[in-house]
């Protein structure tokens, strides 16, 4: 059934996704069993249907054609704008996971995000709990996005705000203490990666702060080269988000904060969620154990629970030997790597040590995982040892070397290049790479034009003098008498005999 609010939109359709994905449908699933819950915004249809079969589910949408599709899936539907929500205290559970910033419609009050926080609290009964995403205007997203809009130009944005509204909080602290002033307790708070709508990645920024860091770094990395795979980007995703994470700027440059948040009285069905979640299909809860180990376990599945591993990705550990061009460390990496793991790419594979691990199992192996290590080289724009070497066969081949291989380096199929962001700032580097490569040939070729210039000229003085010297009167006779000389001599030697 749809009831109409006010405000409603008919004929307009929302121009982003909605809200959705494994994870987010995963933390709404947390939800108790029976109760009433309104989700508030575009959400995917998959996660309204989960809350669907277990409460009873409430749709706030501005957009008529949204309305009546989810009316069509038997749910109660509120079309109209937030600000002439009805029926004040009447919800246990609001879900907000798309954020505060799609429940205004062009037909009625404009509310920041502020006055849309308090709208929202209204909804809720005493000692309800609210679900809420809030998209951090300084995420990774939008650090490497080129399409990000410095002003939106949609037709959603007859309210352009964005980091222009002063009450939208910039980082999880602030945004924590917002939370408080509306009376609401934050339970669970988790930066979320690597883009608001569909993250894959989740963890608390205590775990950020004193987790493992250098596996939740390589995780998040993993994350965003996923979700920019054959995407033009700014700048690669991966080393920023994996710079964030060691750095200890996890948090503050997530693409988006999630927070569980309840009013009081506490209720008795508290939501909990594990430090970290991470997946886009099998879903990944990593926690602290007793001994303060972190694990990694598949809910519901028993046998995929295992321990995390500790220690840098390979391919980490050998750019950083590249730019120093330490060959010796390179040849160790390279021979422990391949002898433990031939089939697993270096992005997939964390030392310890001398302990060489499989990060993400369910990872598929690799054709030629030298190859692809070689092609990071390259289009990285990273410095190393072998700079002569300016193909994807070449370096392949002086890898293959490196790593003891034997036999001839497998050719390269067509079409073989596997998935990766398109960064303008390592296509920068490249060219830069190149410009120093011509410079350097340019001036090696003026070198030897000179060499060159100057040996010529050499030999055309000696050329002008063996022709001054073999025309004239003076240096036939000269020869003339050399070699009278010569056979009076002769005759002498043949006369003394």
């Amino acid at each position: 059934m749809i009831t109409l609010i006010g405000g409603e939109m008919p004929g307009f359709a929302e121009e982003r996704q909605p809200a959705g994905g494994a994870l987010l449908g995963y933390v709404a699933a947390q939800v108790p069993d029976g109760v009433n819950v309104l989700v508030a915004g575009p959400h995917e249809a998959a996660l309204v249907d989960e809350l669907a079969a277990r409460a009873t589910v409430t749709c706030l949408v501005r957009s008529e054609p949204a309305a009546i599709e989810l009316d069509g899936r038997g749910v109660e539907v509120l079309c109209g704008t937030l600000a002439k929500l009805p029926e004040p205290g009447r919800w246990d559970v609001v879900v907000a996971l798309d954020g505060l910033g799609r429940l205004c419609s062009a037909e009625g009050p404009q509310l920041d995000w502020a006055e849309s926080l308090q709208a929202v609290k209204r909804a809720l009964r005493p000692g309800g709990t609210l679900l809420l995403a809030v998209e951090n205007e300084l995420g990774l997203h939008r650090l490497v996005d080129p399409a990000t809009a410095t002003s939106a130009q949609t037709d959603d944005a007859w309210r352009p705000l964005g980091e222009f509204d002063d009450t939208r909080p910039g980082n999880p602290t602030r945004l924590a203490a917002r939370l408080a002033a509306e009376g609401l307790a934050v339970d669970w708070l988790g930066a979320a990666w690597p883009e608001p709508g569909r993250p894959t990645l989740i963890a608390t920024p205590n775990a950020l702060r004193d987790g493992p860091v250098d596996a939740l770094a390589a995780l998040t990395a993993r994350a965003a080269g996923t979700a920019y795979a054959n995407r033009s980007v700014l700048s690669d995703p991966r080393r920023l988000a994996a710079a964030a994470v060691r750095a200890g700027l996890g948090p503050e440059l997530a693409a988006s904060w999630l927070v569980i948040a309840h009013l009081a009285p506490r209720p008795s069905a508290a939501l909990s969620l594990p430090p970290v979640l991470l997946g886009d299909g099998r879903i990944l809860e990593v926690s602290p154990d007793q001994d303060g180990a972190w694990t990694r376990r598949v809910p519901g599945d028993p046998t995929m629970e295992g321990p995390l591993p500790r220690g840098r990705l390979v391919e980490e550990l050998f750019i950083a030997a590249c730019l120093r061009h330490d060959l010796p460390a390179i040849r160790r990496l390279l021979t422990g790597w391949i002898a433990a793991l031939p089939d697993v790419a270096a992005d997939n594979v964390v030392i310890s040590g001398d302990t060489f691990t499989t990060l993400d199992p369910s990872v598929l192996a690799s054709v030629d995982v030298l190859r692809e290590l070689a092609r990071t080289l390259l289009t990285g724009g990273f410095a190393h040892p072998w700079p002569a070497a300016t193909d994807l066969q070449a370096l392949t081949a002086i890898l293959h070397g490196a790593a003891g291989l034997t036999g001839d380096v497998p050719a390269i199929p067509d079409g073989d290049d596997p998935p990766q962001p398109d960064s303008r700032r390592e296509h920068e580097e490249q060219l830069r790479a190149l410009n120093r490569s011509l410079a350097d040939a340019a001036s090696r070729a003026q070198w030897y034009e000179r060499e060159l210039a100057k040996r010529e000229e050499e030999l055309r003085k000696a050329r002008v003098q063996i022709s001054t010297f073999s025309g004239n009167f003076g240096y036939r006779f000269a020869k003339l008498g050399y070699g009278v000389a010569r056979k009076a001599r002769n005759r002498l030697r043949k006369g003394n005999r």
